[in-house]
Formats: structure tokens, sequence, C-alpha cells
């Protein structure tokens, strides 16, 4: 049986305010050295997530927990935990009600005092890192919902 552990979200360990933090919608900024392959959108939410320990002969159990999402794209997501993780380590992440997703930790920032920024792919299976063939719905609606708003109202149609 696994490990439960209570969400931290909303907790003083957060590196901006709650409300601030939750504000933020839209297509994430960008720089002129970002190689990314596919845009960022804000996507605030608290995520059920499996945590399973980096070396799988490891006789430790997987960790139930919450995690804070920030953004997301077709190839990956950006979450915050209270604990610091490894590359390689795998999450099983289920975002709003959906089948849980695997990813992987590609890397790990602190921020604050136990929060930690965790930068991840989405993976096919267990052993390819490779973005799912069907991207998240929810990047897709956070795609179309951006292209809405940037549209002036009177291009929009009736």
């Amino acid at each position: 049986m696994s490990q439960t552990k209570q969400p931290d979200a909303g907790s003083e360990s957060m590196p901006e305010p709650a409300d601030d933090f939750y504000s933020k919608s839209g297509p994430v900024p960008t720089t002129a050295d970002d190689v990314r392959r596919y845009p960022r959108f804000y996507y605030r939410a608290r995520v059920e997530a499996v945590i399973y320990p980096l070396a799988a002969g490891q006789q430790v159990e997987p960790i139930r927990c919450y995690l804070l999402a920030r953004d997301l794209s077709r190839g990956g997501i950006n979450l915050l935990h209270s604990e610091q993780l490894f590359p390689g380590q795998r999450i099983d992440v289920t975002l709003s009600k959906s089948e849980p997703r695997s990813v992987e930790v590609v890397w790990c920032r602190r921020l604050a005092n136990r929060c930690y920024s965790l930068g991840c792919r989405f993976t096919k299976g267990d052993a390819e890192n490779s973005p799912p063939e069907d991207m998240p719905e929810l990047a897709t609606k956070a795609e179309s919902q951006a292209s809405a708003a940037a549209t002036p109202p009177s291009l929009r149609a009736p």
C-alpha cells in the first residue's frame, strides 16, 4: 500500500502570493532563447499525483499526494512540490478528472523554502520518453481560449 501525503497547495512555501499565482492565464511569455517545441500555457490547478522512487529496485512505496500545476504544453507540464525530486523520476498525474498520465522529471529547481519547481515531460509508456501522440485535452482548451482572447471583438464570428 502506498503512502498518502496531505496537499501542500497554498501553503507559505509558495514563491508568490496565491492571488497572483491563480490569476495568471493564457500563453506563457517566451524569450528570444526559448527552444521549446510547443508553446506553454498557464494551467493553475491542484493535481493528484503518484510519485515513484527514482530506482525501480528500491523497496520504497510510491507516494500519493497533491501537486500544484503551473503551466502545460503538448510536451510537458511544470509542477510545484514541497520536496526535491530528481531527473528520471516518474510521476503519474491526474489532470482535471482525466486518466492518469505518466511524466518524467527532467529538472528540479528550488524556488523557496519547501517549494520546488519540477519540469516534466509526458512519457508514452514506461520506456519511451516522447510526448503522447494525443496531446492533453487541457492544452488544446488552453490554446483555443488564448487564441479567442487574442482575437479582436470586431473579427470574431457572431
